[in-house]
């Protein structure tokens, strides 16, 4: 008699992306059950199970269900092979192999397509950025100058914005200072926003010491003059 708690076990183990992407894989949902079956059978042996075994608790037919198995075979979700066995019988067995081939492609592909996603959303992002910052549109060299930095130079999002941020902080302005920028800091190697920083630091503590030595007065020993008697 079941319980409660045993019909509550959940012996079919299916990987979740499976369930997420059979569709994508050109299953209708006849075919996915069906696949599960079969799934599940290997679980108990790697022989093809008989028909009847996968027609069990389903409202297919006999003929419905070979026919679901061989657009399974069509659709490169399974591969039915022949082997000999200790005994030098032949048996017939189902591989997944391609089913596992399929699905890792389109679960990389997915990743690829969600990486590109997220990159041209930071580019919109950049790009509102920099048009705020400016106070206008950007012209369209200014663009392909932003899109050069990023495939060409390979500049991250990150330091662009950091580059950006250094020649507003002296209001300076323009792709040309910021190109300027961003080449000082290939120079040096430097490819992240903290290191940016430190050397951001270190030019404006250099450029206040110089202004410091040019503010401070000298005596005219020509003229006779002292300065700071002025």
């Amino acid at each position: 008699m079941y319980t409660n708690e045993m019909l509550k076990d959940k012996p079919v183990v299916i990987h979740r992306a499976l369930f997420n992407h059979y569709a994508d894989l050109g299953l209708n949902e006849r075919q996915f059950v069906i696949l599960i079956k079969l799934l599940d059978q290997e679980n108990e042996s790697h022989l093809q199970p008989p028909l009847e075994e996968i027609q069990m608790g389903t409202s297919l037919s006999i003929q419905e269900v070979s026919h679901i198995v061989n657009q399974l075979s069509q659709l490169n979700c399974i591969e039915i092979k022949i082997e000999k066995d200790d005994q030098h019988k032949y048996n017939e067995f189902i591989s997944f192999e391609p089913l596992y081939d399929q699905l890792a492609l389109v679960l990389n592909q997915e990743i690829q397509e969600d990486k590109v996603e997220d990159q041209n959303s930071q580019f919109r992002t950049l790009f509102e950025t920099f048009e705020s910052t400016f106070g206008r549109p950007l012209t369209s060299l200014e663009v392909q100058t932003l899109n050069h930095w990023i495939d060409t130079d390979h500049h991250s999002n990150s330091l662009i914005q950091s580059a950006l941020n250094e020649a507003d902080s002296v209001n300076k302005l323009s792709i040309k200072y910021i190109d300027r920028i961003l080449l000082n800091w290939k120079k040096k190697n430097i490819t992240t926003v903290e290191s940016s920083k430190v050397e951001s630091e270190k030019f404006h503590q250099t450029k206040k010491v110089k202004q410091n030595v040019k503010s401070i007065p000298t005596f005219d020993w020509v003229n006779g003059e002292n300065p700071y008697d002025k």
